[in-house]
């Protein structure tokens, strides 16, 4: 029997937590930091080895992989010094490394091109290819401040005080931080790799940032849910009394459509926005619109409530605790349908579906059919970290 449709049953002597953080960083390699290893996502075995540690992952899912860890502790000097390296995606080879003291945040640029370094008082832009240092701004009240990449290239350094708020951003080229001030209490929702939606409970407003414009003033006085990546955001809300969903990319005009009342789980997965509601008698409906119009691409019902949907790679997963489904994001095609119970998606790659099973086990579900590729364990063994 071919080995894709084997059942591979793997023993890793490496610590492991009942879920722990993975990260698709190409389309057929997932990293776990906290065991030092990398597998393959078709076949679950091991591609290479890397020294377990407890830190930074910064990745854009297509073979950009850099890794930082505390690499050394200054008592006296009150720092520590994070070492970052950049990994290559198919070996694990080493390109570079670099020291930084007192690294507050790390985040990678959309384009990836460069990467951006939180230090206190100082925000830094460091070049891809070697790591290093290419300019650096002096930044004042920065005890409070999220740092977020932007949609397609750029950053947003949000600081947040007690009665103001104000948004700097940067853009790769340009000679200063752009400076903004935001409306109090703007709390922002953020993108897996890139994209951020400002938005204040207080008025029920949603905001574009960098530069702010007013996106909507919110009807719904319920917190919204909201799904966002690179590509444009998808959001509940009111018009009047009726729920509806809102959406649109960074660039193009807002869009609404009705909805059903229950609180839909919503996706967005490149060109397409997704939302799946729940309706009467344990059935549910899967809708997709067009990101840049609105226009409605499908509208499907399923038998069975389906109270988690995962998206990744152009595929929709919904998952139940008796069935797993997976869709074509962009037509809403049923691809495959198992009975079985699997746990957390950990990853969606180009030929797997990755899931997390109770008691710490990885499974990897084959894209195509559903079949059952792999599984892994884990055993407790203590081994050094960085």
């Amino acid at each position: 029997m071919k080995l894709r449709y084997a059942l591979l049953v793997l023993l890793l002597a490496v610590a492991a937590a009942a879920v722990q953080p993975l990260y698709r960083v190409d389309a057929e390699v997932v990293f776990l930091p906290r065991d030092g290893v990398a597998l393959n996502a078709h076949t679950g075995r091991v591609l290479w080895r890397f020294p377990r540690f407890d830190g930074q992952v910064l990745t854009d899912g297509h073979g950009l992989l850099i890794v930082g860890w505390v690499a050394m502790i200054q008592p006296k000097l009150d720092r520590r010094i994070t070492r970052f390296c950049r990994l290559r995606a198919s070996d694990g080879k080493q390109l570079w490394c670099r020291d930084w003291a007192a690294v507050e945040q790390a985040a990678l640029d959309a384009a990836g091109n460069v990467w951006y370094i939180h230090t206190p008082g100082r925000f830094s832009i460091a070049r891809i290819a070697d790591g290093q240092s290419d300019r650096a701004f002096h930044i004042h009240d920065d005890s409070d401040l999220a740092l977020m990449p932007l949609p397609h290239t750029g950053v947003l350094l949000l600081e947040r005080h007690s009665h103001a708020a104000v948004a700097l951003s940067y853009r790769p080229g340009t000679a200063a931080l752009d400076a903004e001030n935001v409306p109090e209490g703007a709390y922002p929702f953020r993108g897996a790799s890139a994209g951020v939606l400002l938005y204040t409970r207080a008025k029920h407003d949603f905001f574009l940032a960098a530069p702010l414009k007013l996106l909507e003033h919110g009807a719904s006085s319920a917190f919204p849910r909201v799904s966002l990546d690179a590509s444009g955001f998808l959001f509940t809300d009111l018009q009047g009394d009726a729920p509806v969903v809102r959406g649109g990319t960074y660039t193009g005009s807002l869009w609404q459509a009705p909805r059903a009342s229950a609180e839909p789980r919503l996706a967005v997965d490149a060109a397409t926005a997704v939302a799946l509601e729940p309706l009467p008698r344990q059935s549910s409906r899967l809708r997709g619109w067009d990101l840049a119009t609105g226009k409605l691409g499908y509208s499907h019902d399923f038998a069975g409530d389906y109270p988690l949907l995962a998206s990744g790679d152009g595929a929709l997963v919904l998952e139940s605790d008796r069935d797993i489904r997976l869709v074509r994001a962009a037509t809403g095609d049923e691809r495959w349908h198992v009975q079985r119970r699997a746990g957390t998606v950990a990853a969606v790659n180009q030929s797997a579906v990755l899931f997390w099973e109770d008691g710490g086990g990885l499974i990897g579900l084959a894209r195509n059919n559903g079949a059952l590729l792999w599984r892994v364990h884990f055993a407790a063994k203590h081994l050094p970290t960085l």
